[in-house]
């Protein structure tokens, strides 16, 4: 075995024998968990800093798996730019999670059980990345989607999460029918099952692309697919912050990643991944501008940003959208870390609109939820600042891309809109919270949301420059066009803060609340995933049971006979008065006509014979 690939193979060992350790009912296999998670933390180092010196890409083939004639499948890991690079990033905020969720889930009394699922969940993003072939990388896949279901559903007891986790699970398995038929044409036409092989396939068919299209899209929440990622708030914030930041959503824009070359040499699919990204990215951003619940704004933000991957997809740049996925983990695990310690320590309240001045009782959890805002506002020398401009230059180097670079720039002006509403209800202005509440800052709470806001302001400037060699372009432009970003993230602050100050002289309405602001929108989600599929749910009920079910019911069944008995019953009624006088006429009368009618034949001889 390579000694790269033994150095990979390090920290997945690890997590996998941190699943036997047994059980204690003084928590200390939670602690055991955490320091093994910690270990493969900086085991997952080795590998790293052996790829960058050496810089070549490893594989290794260990043992056949599946013996088709065709393609055979074989249990391999590849050591390359992307696994390498993630497995740390993912490793770091799973042990931050993990030690945040030591203090706040010590209540929990299935927290063992709990610190299992958040290993397995890991392990299979881990599998998923570190897959040479797409069978393998199906493991993970379908892993992932599994733990997210047991771990949105943790609190099962309550039926919103109930939903929630058998919406995940639907929409990822619809989602899932791409993945399958991409790999159901590859086995047809005799293509290699390797992630190599398929990247460098010639072919241009547009079923296997569009497939894939369709798996990420159902994985990364894009447009039509996207109501199941606000829906997993219902778990526990933990599990909000691993899924959104580093595991389950970003899986289909690192299936993209991988099969980039696949899906670049068809225009069509290109122009799907820009137009899609950039779509999602904008009604992503103006659902969020909306809300009131603190983690349904962050979820959404996560959905916004994952259509700005897919638009970096769509711009034949994956080495930009997966440094928007390193980027991007750092600071989406700190705001949700910071959002589950206010609600914690605020009886579970969410709704921002009852919070604030939390700058005096949570100086410390406030100051990061500040950084992590600014950094997915795309704030210059924050980590979101250098992939996320990036992504915004790059879609300025053609006419071609006008439409969604429009979609990308309003949506980041919504960006910035969001995260200024979100600090200044929740940070600013003045308490109003329980006059007992209480707001302490614990190192075990505090200590991981720290970490996060390091990487969250150091991240994106080590990955840019030094460590990842990837292949971005140096772009060169007139300095209005490469500022661009920046003159409307801007503009989109001073805006803000403008309407800050003229809110409160704004007219009350007749109900005593202030009117609607001029800039607030609809929510498209909720006319396409609330009132179109009620209505057809309406309609497909009438047409069923006016059709169906009360045609056998009413015309057929029970209530058919029903009527009939009622029926012959008023017949019958009618004719019995109860009065013997018209018996005694209708039996005489009876009598008479047989008499008439049938005693003449009856006496009657036989007919006489025919002489002939």
């Amino acid at each position: 075995m390579n000694p790269a690939i033994m150095l990979l193979m390090l920290p997945l060992t690890i997590m996998l024998s941190s699943l036997f350790i047994p059980y204690s009912k003084a928590n200390k296999s939670s602690h055991a968990k955490l320091l093994a998670t910690k270990l493969a933390f900086f085991s997952s180092l080795l590998p790293l800093a052996f790829f960058i010196y050496d810089g070549l890409v490893v594989t290794s083939f260990e043992a056949q798996w599946l013996a088709f004639d065709v393609c055979p499948v074989h249990v391999s890991f590849t050591l390359d730019t992307y696994s390498v690079f993630f497995l740390p990033i993912s490793l770091f905020i799973a042990w931050s999670i993990m030690e945040f969720t030591v203090k706040y889930m010590k209540s929990d009394p299935k927290i063992d059980t709990f610190f299992r699922y958040l290993i397995i969940f890991t392990l299979m993003m881990m599998i998923l990345v570190t897959a040479e072939n797409v069978y393998q990388l199906f493991i993970g896949w379908e892993g992932v989607g599994i733990m997210s279901y047991m771990l949105i559903n943790w609190w099962s007891y309550r039926p919103a999460s109930n939903k929630a986790a058998l919406q995940a699970v639907i929409y990822n398995r619809l989602a899932d029918i791409g993945l399958t038929v991409a790999l159901a044409w590859m086995v047809v036409n005799n293509l290699s099952l390797d992630i190599q092989g398929v990247q460098a396939s010639p072919d241009l068919a547009i079923i296997p692309a569009f497939g894939f299209i369709l798996a990420a899209a159902g994985k990364s929440a894009q447009f039509g697919f996207h109501p199941w990622l606000p829906a997993a708030m219902e778990g526990p914030t933990p599990v909000s912050a691993l899924l959104h930041s580093s595991t389950m959503v970003v899986a289909g824009v690192f299936l993209l990643i991988r099969a980039s070359s696949f899906i670049h040499c068809n225009k069509m699919t290109t122009i799907a991944c820009l137009l899609l990204g950039a779509l999602t990215s904008l009604l992503a951003a103006t659902c969020a501008l909306t809300q009131n619940d603190m983690k349904k704004i962050i979820a959404y933000s996560t959905t916004s940003q994952l259509g700005l991957m897919m638009t970096a997809i769509g711009l034949k740049q994956p080495e930009l959208a997966f440094m928007h996925i390193a980027t991007h983990a750092f600071f989406k695990a700190m705001l949700f870390l910071c959002a589950g310690a206010i609600i914690h320590n605020l009886n579970n309240e969410q709704d921002i609109r009852k919070m604030g001045g939390l700058k005096k009782a949570m100086p410390i959890t406030s100051a990061c939820l500040v950084i992590g805002a600014l950094s997915l506002s795309g704030m210059p020398f924050m980590s979101g600042f250098y992939s996320k401009d990036a992504i915004i230059e790059a879609l300025n180097t053609s006419n071609i891309n006008s439409i969604s670079l429009a979609m990308t720039l309003i949506a980041t002006t919504f960006t910035v809109l969001y995260n200024l509403r979100m600090i200044y209800y929740v940070v600013l202005g003045t308490p109003r919270l329980l006059p007992l509440a209480s707001l302490p800052e614990t190192r075990q709470i505090i200590s991981p949301i720290l970490r996060l806001a390091v990487g969250s302001i150091a991240a994106g400037l080590l990955i840019s420059t030094n460590i990842l060699p990837c292949n971005i372009p140096q772009l060169t432009m007139p300095p209005e066009v490469k500022l661009a970003a920046m003159i409307i993230t801007a503009l989109a602050l001073l805006t803000g803060v403008a309407l800050i100050l003229t809110a409160p002289r704004l007219p009350l309405s007749n109900k005593g609340t202030q009117s609607p602001l001029p800039f607030k929108m609809a929510n498209f989600y909720f006319i396409l995933h609330h009132i179109l599929p009620a209505a057809i749910l309406w309609m497909s009920q009438k047409l069923s049971g006016h059709l169906t079910d009360q045609t056998h019911y009413e015309a057929l069944g029970p209530k058919m006979l029903t009527v009939l008995q009622i029926l012959m019953t008023k017949i019958m009624t009618n004719l019995h008065k109860a009065r013997i006088n018209p018996y005694l006429k209708v039996i005489i009368l009876g009598i008479t006509l047989f008499l008439l009618l049938y005693y003449p034949s009856m006496t009657e001889g036989p007919p006489a014979d025919d002489p002939g």
